[in-house]
């Protein structure tokens, strides 16, 4: 056998021997010495080849894509039977359930179109959708101060087939089955 000093043995049947700092490995005659760096290398490049995956590889059963994936798209929202929540801002709270969804605002640069002759309490202060169409309220409460949670700006909820997605330029809502919606922001609102 011959001696090896700061040098790995390889030895044919992949056995590994690693000399000490300054100490001797001993390897039998016909054994490639390596050092410790060349083991080092070697090492790497065979885990990290374990480590790379196909290009075309599927995705883990089970996961669910993002809607966001790929080429825009809305960030999947969150479903929920019932929610009352507010923007971050504290500005708008709403009051979710399944196919409804009522908003009102507490400040707001805009005015809202003459009050209908058939409301007799408050105009205007926030947007509802019912029965799948959007109006603007007209009610003598409010869910200003009934919120339990806070919807994030770029996060949304969703109950029935409407869905509320919060942004920091304003809080829009809408019943995915008509279409029909509204925006609440501080400087507009919009009906569709």
């Amino acid at each position: 056998m011959g001696h090896v000093t700061g040098w790995a043995a390889l030895a044919p049947a992949g056995v590994l021997a690693v000399a000490p700092a300054g100490g001797r490995a001993v390897a039998p005659a016909g054994v490639l010495a390596v050092a410790p760096a060349g083991v080092l290398a070697f090492v790497l490049a065979f885990v990290l080849a374990g480590c790379t995956t196909p290009a075309a590889s599927e995705p883990p059963a089970g996961a669910a894509p993002s809607a966001r994936a790929g080429f825009g798209g809305p960030d999947p929202a969150e479903s929920v039977d019932e929610v009352v929540f507010r923007t971050p801002s504290k500005n708008i709270a709403c009051a979710l359930s399944p196919s409804a969804v009522r908003c009102d605002i507490l400040r707001k640069d805009w005015q809202p179109p003459s009050k209908p002759a058939d409301c007799e309490l408050d105009w205007g202060n926030g947007a509802h959708i019912r029965a799948g169409e959007a109006a603007l309220t007209c009610s003598g409460d409010t869910v200003l101060g009934e919120a339990t949670t806070t919807l994030e700006y770029g996060k949304a909820y969703r109950s029935g087939t409407v869905r509320c997605d919060s942004e920091s330029s304003g809080l829009t809502c809408k019943d995915e089955k008509t279409g029909r919606g509204f925006t609440l922001a501080v400087a507009r609102y919009s009906l569709f």
